[in-house]
């Protein structure tokens, strides 16, 4: 009896490993438009385009889209050492102030053909320092940090990874980090004259951590406002949340009040902590602002559009992070940056959350208040963690 043939398999390539055995390469690309590799290389890297015609430039581009090429960043690494990413850490991608931030950034690096990786470290310590071990241990050429504390023990490891840093929002106060931030004493001194103009002289910071940098400047702008302004009658109070957070934004308010009900104003650290406040005034039927007046801080996202709409202080986040990208960029190419201190400006936004107390013309007007020209960032405060009555000013 005669026996069955025996058919041969064929075996089977997926379509992922015939995209990789027919993979397009530089050289193809070449051999497409005519030219040398190196001219492809030129033309398809941002960096070095300037150094062929805009002709060429199209050809190669022209010719890489017709045969599919895509450049493999892995051998480009091997071969240069240069791995085109940078990474970025928040600490909380949810905080609306982020967003902005990290967006300047991605497109700031965008046209240099640079990639963007974001980290997340929900304000954890050592979450932080396992991103910048992790980062560093990618490859990437450099970091922009928004979480460090102030003389943040992360600053060490990335010294000593000789690894280029820029620190953004927060200014980890060290002689090795350039930062760039928002002037935040400056802001508080704005909130407070705003207040004393409009005849509040009992005025309250409900602040946040005094660990990091914008909490602590914050605090000392208040200060120093209500220190110029005591001749005029400003009694100031101070209470600090363990986060710039709604809800401690609203424990903060509460003990506050507590202790102080004669408070016709609160100057809060951010937005967040502000809408705490709101939120606590709300459930105790204190109508804000005809019995207290609120500003906050950073103009996040719809401050405008809460009821009441929420005077606050503008912090020009995209500038913050396009700034930051700027000197990163340029500590990627050797050039030296480490004592840079770069502080925009913030701008005041008057809307409906603060009252005026101020009589009628008719009436005695109160002291005018004229704000200092400028803040002092030398002073040194002690750092509060409870409720401070009648600051020593």
């Amino acid at each position: 009896m005669a026996m069955p043939k025996k058919t041969k398999k064929i075996k089977k390539t997926s379509p992922t490993q015939q995209d990789r055995t027919s993979r397009k390469t530089i050289i193809d690309v070449a051999k497409c438009a005519g030219v040398h590799w190196s001219t492809v290389s030129r033309g398809l890297n941002p960096e070095k385009r300037h150094l062929i015609s805009p002709e060429m430039i199209a050809r190669v581009e022209a010719c890489a889209k017709k045969l599919g090429y895509r450049a493999n960043a892995m051998a480009s690494a091997l071969r240069t050492q240069k791995s085109r990413t940078v990474g970025v850490i928040v600490s909380n991608l949810g905080d609306p102030v982020h967003p902005p931030i990290v967006r300047a950034i991605e497109d700031s690096f965008a046209e240099i053909g640079y990639v963007t990786i974001v980290g997340n470290t929900d304000n954890h310590p050592l979450r932080q320092a396992a991103l910048i071990e992790r980062f560093i241990q990618q490859g990437v050429e450099g970091l922009i940090v928004a979480t460090f504390e102030r003389n943040d023990p992360g600053i060490a490891t990335c010294v000593e990874a000789n690894i280029p840093v820029v620190a953004v929002f927060r200014d980890p106060e060290s002689e090795f980090i350039p930062s760039v931030r928002v002037d935040d004493a400056k802001a508080m001194e704005l909130a407070v004259h705003h207040l004393a103009e409009r005849g509040h002289r009992n005025i309250a910071h409900v602040g946040g951590p005094q660990n990091v940098s914008t909490g602590y400047h914050r605090y000392r702008g208040f200060r120093r406002a209500c220190k110029s302004l005591a001749p005029t009658g400003v009694v100031p109070v101070a209470v600090f949340g363990a986060a710039f957070t709604v809800e401690e934004g609203q424990f903060a308010c509460k003990r506050l009040l507590a202790e102080h009900s004669e408070i016709t104003a609160i100057v809060a650290g951010n937005d967040m902590l502000a809408v705490g406040c709101l939120r606590h005034l709300r459930d105790e039927n204190i109508p804000c602002p005809d019995k207290i007046s609120i500003v906050g801080m950073n103009d996040m996202l719809f401050m405008d559009a809460i009821a009441p709409a929420l005077t606050t202080i503008s912090t020009p986040t995209a500038e913050l992070g396009t700034q930051a990208s700027s000197l990163l960029i340029s500590m990627i190419k050797g050039n030296s940056a480490s004592n840079d201190r770069i502080v925009l400006k913030p701008t005041l936004l008057s809307r409906d959350s603060v009252a005026s107390l101020v009589p009628s013309r008719s009436s005695t007007p109160t002291t005018p208040v004229t704000p200092p020209a400028q803040s002092d960032a030398k002073r040194t405060l002690p750092l509060q963690s409870k409720v401070a009555s009648n600051i020593r000013l």
